[in-house]
């Protein structure tokens, strides 16, 4: 008996200039047809043998069909009738999601920062009476400590690429235990405790760098990313000393002292309405003036003390992905928007779109508290233990399980969206503050996802057919 194939619930057409792109959202392989072609293989929809769908259409079609149908198999356009699209997604679910492994680290080295900035999430959050603590030399050693443990829980992902994110608030305004941090990290490799292939990075304000504190970065390969928005007016319209004051000056001091002296110095730019609506001048701050060689752009995480018109997402979607294209032709790497390129062009589902989505992160606080997003630093939500703990399992953790399934595979209101395969879901933080549940959409990313999916769709055609 042939086999029955049918037309996947999980397809999606883009149509530009007469052209259709056909998409299996968990498959990744754009088809691109004329309409004959499109409306033939739609004839697959009740499921039906390739040989009764060629004999139906006009002879001039049935030599292409011919051709095309085992190609549409393969990008899994068309499917085998007798496979469900339920079955589809549990097999996905069941390979990517429920199964939490900790392979990053943010310390938190102070949650204090010697800024004010309007649209900042950590610090906006954080209740009235909160008292800013610094992380003990101590409570380094004992979260490194914590942190080897989880690694090891999995040996056979002990090697793979472990990453530490010195964070804050400022985090140099804790030098001591910055210090002691990157020390501890030097001996733990060396004794085996953590794997040579383990990535330090940092996230600074730049304001506090000296001379001494850029060769320690330098020493200890410390990737830092300076927060920089573009141009001195559209960095200081939301980046701002707690008096109000402009940053700029400072942060471009430090960037470049960390640049001479030798850091792996990127940028990370935090999209601000200024520079979205000025983002030609972005853009040249980025490139000409600070020739910045590796960045990530981030979306704002909008706030009663921040909020953004309407048609932000749109526009700042459109910004990144302008971005991208300049930068792919000078070599320059660009997180946000790679991270789906990546997933695109290997056909991979990109399940999650931050570490603590999927459970592989852990948040440790100025006073050894354990958690898994930044963004709860206010009010400790989602910090089910301490650095004291030596029995902690996250997948045995009701906190860490559940965001381990916290991804569109798993999300009703996905299921039908064409992104679903390289979304990653976005923010669980802002989808709990926007929405009451980080089990709702972060509404911001569905717009700069699909926007950047047709893009990609687009831009791959224009490849294929120079």
């Amino acid at each position: 008996m042939k086999p029955l194939y049918r037309w996947s619930a999980l397809n999606h057409v883009f149509t530009k200039n007469n052209v259709h792109a056909i998409l299996n959202a968990l498959k990744l392989k754009p088809l691109y047809v004329d309409t004959s072609l499109l409306e033939a293989l739609q004839l697959f929809a009740a499921g039906a043998t390739a040989e009764d769908i060629i004999a139906q259409v006009p002879g001039e079609l049935q030599q292409k069909l011919i051709k095309l149908v085992p190609i549409a198999i393969e990008a899994k356009i068309l499917i085998k009738a007798d496979i469900s699209d339920a079955e589809i997604l549990d097999f996905f679910r069941d390979n990517y999601l429920g199964k939490p492994y900790i392979s990053i680290a943010y310390f938190i080295l102070t949650d204090a920062c010697n800024f004010g900035c309007k649209y900042c999430f950590v610090e906006n959050r954080m209740p009235t009476a909160h008292t800013f603590q610094r992380m003990s030399v101590d409570t380094v050693k004992r979260g490194l400590d914590f942190f080897c443990r989880q690694i090891q829980l999995k040996p056979g992902l002990f090697e793979k690429e472990k990453t530490i994110v010195i964070y804050g608030g400022e985090p140099l305004l804790n030098m001591p235990a910055l210090k002691a941090l990157l020390e501890e990290v030097d001996q733990r490799k060396t004794n085996g405790c953590l794997p040579e292939k383990t990535e330090l990075s940092m996230v600074t304000n730049a304001a506090l760098v000296t001379e001494d504190v850029a060769d320690l970065l330098a020493k200890h390969k410390v990737n830092v990313a300076v927060s920089i928005d573009g141009d001195k007016d559209a960095t200081n319209s939301a980046r701002q000393y707690k008096d109000g004051t402009g940053v700029y000056d400072n942060v471009i001091k430090g960037y470049r002292l960390l640049c001479e002296r030798g850091a792996n110095t990127g940028i990370s730019c935090t999209l601000n309405q200024q520079s979205v609506d000025n983002f030609d001048a972005t853009l040249d701050t980025l490139l000409n003036q600070l020739g910045v060689a590796s960045l990530g752009f981030n979306l704002v995480l909008p706030s009663r003390e921040y909020p953004v018109p309407a048609d932000y997402d749109e526009k700042a979607s459109q910004a990144i992905i302008l971005a991208f294209k300049k930068f792919r032709e000078l070599g320059i790497f660009e997180d946000r928007i790679m991270r789906k390129v990546d997933a695109f062009v290997k056909g991979e589902i990109h399940a999650f779109d931050c570490g603590a989505s999927g459970g592989g992160q852990i948040v440790i606080a100025p006073n050894g508290q354990v958690g898994i997003c930044h963004g709860y630093l206010g009010n400790r939500k989602y910090f089910p233990t301490t650095v004291y703990d030596l029995i902690f399992d996250p997948e045995k953790n009701s906190t860490f399980k559940e965001w381990s399934f916290r991804s569109p595979l798993s999300m009703s209101q996905c299921q039908k969206c064409p992104a679903l395969g390289i979304c990653g879901g976005g923010c669980p933080l802002n989808a709990e503050f926007e929405h009451g549940s980080i089990w709702e959409l972060d509404q911001r990313f569905c717009v700069h996802t699909k926007a950047s999916l047709e893009w990609l769709i687009w831009d791959l055609y224009e490849q294929i057919t120079k």
